[in-house]
C-alpha cells in the first residue's frame, strides 16, 4: 500500500466517526420521541453529515481505483476543499492531510512501469 492511500484511509476514517456518532444520536432521540419533529432543529446537520460520508467514501474509493495519478491527486485536494466547503473550519486538519495525500500521489512513480521502460 503506498503512502497516499495510507494517509487517505486515516484521514477518510477519522473523518467518518463523528457523522456516523451524529447520525446514530439522531436516529436513537428521534426513535425516542416518536416524531421527526427532531428534523426540523437539526435536519441541516444530518445533511451535512451525509455531505461529509460521501466526500470520505469518495476519498477512499478514488485512492484505490484511479490509476492515473494526476487525476487522483486532484481528486484527493478536491475532497480536502470540498470538506472545507461543508464544515469550514473544523475541517483544515482534514484538508491539510488530503492536500498532503494529493501532493504524495502527484510525486508518486509506479516502480513497475519504470523497470519496464529500463528493460531493452
Amino acid at each position: 500500500m503506498k503512502n497516499y492511500q495510507k494517509l487517505t484511509i486515516i484521514t477518510a476514517i477519522l473523518g467518518l466517526i463523528i457523522p456516523f456518532i451524529g447520525i446514530f444520536l439522531y436516529m436513537l432521540i428521534n426513535s425516542v420521541i416518536g416524531i421527526p419533529i427532531l428534523a426540523l432543529f437539526v435536519g441541516w446537520a444530518l445533511l451535512i453529515a451525509v455531505g461529509i460520508i460521501a466526500v470520505n467514501v469518495g476519498a477512499i474509493v478514488a485512492a484505490f481505483k484511479v490509476k492515473n495519478k494526476n487525476l487522483l491527486g486532484g481528486i484527493l485536494i478536491a475532497c480536502g476543499v470540498l470538506l472545507f466547503l461543508l464544515i469550514q473550519w473544523f475541517a483544515i486538519p482534514a484538508l491539510v492531510l488530503f492536500v498532503i495525500a494529493g501532493i504524495l500521489a502527484f510525486k508518486d512513480k509506479d516502480k513497475l512501469s519504470n523497470l519496464k521502460e529500463k528493460i531493452p
